[in-house]
């Protein structure tokens, strides 16, 4: 009895560790399964929740931007109009400068004059609504408009706005004193009531030959309905895909603009319903314009599917307008990312799950060894295997936090990336100006303008004289320091709105919007004479040669650019350091 007592003892002290050790790594594993599978099931949870809090955010963020943009567009209205009267006066007044210094030899004063009004009655804009007039010091029309043509010869000194204000009085004196300048007044308009009168910018200048001057205006509102479209232009070619879009309507429920729906356009939907018969857009405005705006749902058209879905949409004010600017996401779009980002965490769980599995196994394997060869130090033994577990289990969670930060670091990477490249594709990486590809999509943008709006733009194309020697002698890295001085000495003569791009090597181009070939040779000469005058370290002198075109209307990428160029090898064989037209 007891041999066989001792018997089951020995039994027991032999294979009792592997079952005690077998059961202590099962139940172990289990709770390391078990607490993976909880870390899952809450990221699931929160993976919904997550990503629309994200798209509200962005959409909100996006939003501000194009209210922002929207905010610029509205301060340079201004400026844009004053530039737009400007140049057309100064450029009538080089054709009336120029044909009276051709003909005051062999013509009379009379026929110089007739000349210079049948040269100018032509130039007229926005359908008759804009011109170029002539008047003298006593106030007499010298050139007037097709629908004022019978005041011409007729002085109109003592003519008034709206304002009570004598305008023409106002425009002698400012001739007089400062020889040119702005004026706001208000005027009739073609094809309107004669006795209705709009707000317009004036600009005059002194033309002395004939105690003359010249001038031109243009009503606030056409310059402001042209900003307004090229706003909604912008806001329409932004939307990010198919179904996310800007929309624009007023306070009335007008629908002004829209990446999709243009069918609507133009209509007033403030008492469109969707398909549950809410007037979704009444709840929209009214959030606008709450203390406390908020997301509106409701079932509307996505574009992608072609069903009625699930929508969320926002609304702001537009400060300082009768704008409100909107957008939203469609419910379903979200469901596809979300339940594709739950395949790759469910696949992701797999994988680590067939880890602790196998990790499991290995342990198990090395503990029925050990508890078989060293059955007679159970004590010992077992208090190693115990600490042995706990390392494989620490060992597990640091793998677990290894791969998040690994995840985490290859996204950082990834953003990192996405923003070098996204600010590649725009700006030279020397010079941070706008580079080739930049540039060939702007040109093409201006001039798709010009022929939409009947506008105009000039090009001017510039390289450094003798910049080979310059790398040759000093060494490329003198010579990027001379690009990059050259660069912000250009840059000191352009406006705002001019475009800027490094093209190749030391050649550049510059758009100027805007801007006639008459206006463009002062601001070339300038960038030339700016570069002449400025001495390089260790270098000296540069010069640059330049050249300088306006566009033709109907001319196409290549015909304009090859012009340039043209004006360009021009200027460099015809001694270099000089500006060559075309």
């Amino acid at each position: 009895m007891n041999l066989l007592i001792e018997k089951n003892l020995v039994r027991m002290v032999a294979f009792g560790p592997f079952f005690f050790i077998s059961f202590v790594v099962i139940v172990i594993s289990f709770l390391v399964i078990q607490q993976n599978q909880q870390r899952y099931n809450d990221s699931l949870q929160g993976l919904k929740s997550t990503y629309i809090e994200s798209e509200k955010n962005t959409i909100l963020s996006k939003l501000d931007s194009s209210i922002k943009l929207i905010n610029y567009q509205q301060s340079i209205t201004e400026k844009m109009l004053k530039e737009k009267v400007k140049s057309r006066v100064d450029s009538a007044y080089l054709v009336a400068k120029n044909i009276s210094e051709q003909n005051k030899n062999t013509r009379s004063p009379q026929e110089i004059q007739k000349m210079i009004i049948d040269s100018l009655r032509p130039l007229v804009w926005n359908g008759g609504e804009s011109f170029i007039f002539i008047l003298n010091y006593d106030g007499i029309f010298s050139l007037a408009p097709s629908y004022l043509r019978d005041l011409e010869g007729h002085s109109v000194i003592d003519f008034q706005d709206a304002t009570g204000r004598y305008v023409i009085r106002e425009e002698i004196a400012l001739a007089k004193t400062s020889g040119q300048g702005y004026l706001w007044d208000t005027f009739t308009r073609p094809t309107y009531d004669s006795k209705k009168q709009f707000k317009q910018l004036a600009y005059i200048k002194k033309f002395g030959d004939y105690n003359w001057y010249i001038g031109s205006a243009e009503y606030l509102d056409t310059t402001t309905k042209e900003m307004e479209k090229s706003t909604l232009n912008i806001l329409n070619n932004s939307s990010s895909s198919d179904s996310e879009y800007f929309f624009v309507l007023d306070q009335a429920g007008n629908f002004i603009a829209s990446g999709k729906n243009s069918d609507l356009v133009g209509k007033n939907i403030l008492l469109i319903k969707d398909i549950d018969g809410k007037e979704f857009v009444k709840e929209l405005i009214s959030s606008a314009n709450s203390n406390h705006p908020h997301w509106v749902t409701y079932k509307w058209n996505n574009p992608i599917s072609q069903k009625i879905e699930i929508k969320h949409s926002y609304v702001k004010k537009v400060p300082h307008s009768n704008w409100l600017i909107g957008s939203g996401f469609y419910m379903e779009d979200y469901n596809k990312k979300i339940a594709l980002k739950k395949a790759e965490l469910e696949k992701a769980n797999q994988k680590q799950l067939g880890n602790i599995l196998l990790m499991s196994s290995m342990i198990l394997l090395i503990s029925f060894i050990i508890s078989y060869l060293m059955s007679q130090m159970i004590q010992k033994r077992f208090i190693k295997y115990a600490e042995m577990i706990e390392v494989k289990n620490n060992e597990l969670n640091t793998l677990n936090l290894g791969l998040e930060n690994i995840i985490d670091e290859r996204t950082a990477e990834l953003h990192e990336a996405y923003e070098k490249m996204e600010k590649i594709a725009v700006a030279d990486a020397l010079t941070h100006i706008y580079n080739r590809y930049f540039f060939n999509d702007a040109l093409q943008n201006e001039i798709s303008r010009e022929n939409r709006y009947n506008s105009f733009f000039s090009l001017l194309m510039f390289d450094i004289d003798h910049f080979k020697q310059v790398n040759d002698v000093y060494g490329h890295d003198v010579g990027d320091q001379v690009l990059i001085k050259i660069v912000d000495i250009a840059a000191s003569c352009l406006r705002g709105s001019d475009i800027f791009a490094r093209i190749g090597g030391e050649e550049f181009m510059i758009i100027l919007p805007q801007t006639t070939l008459e206006s463009s040779i002062d601001l070339g000469e300038r960038l030339r004479v700016s570069v002449e005058e400025y001495t390089f370290d260790n270098i000296g002198k540069i010069t640059i040669s330049l050249g300088l075109v306006q566009y033709r209307k109907e001319e196409t990428f290549k015909e304009i650019v090859k012009r340039v160029d043209t004006a360009l090898y021009d200027a460099k064989n015809n001694g270099r350091n000089r500006l060559i037209t075309s």
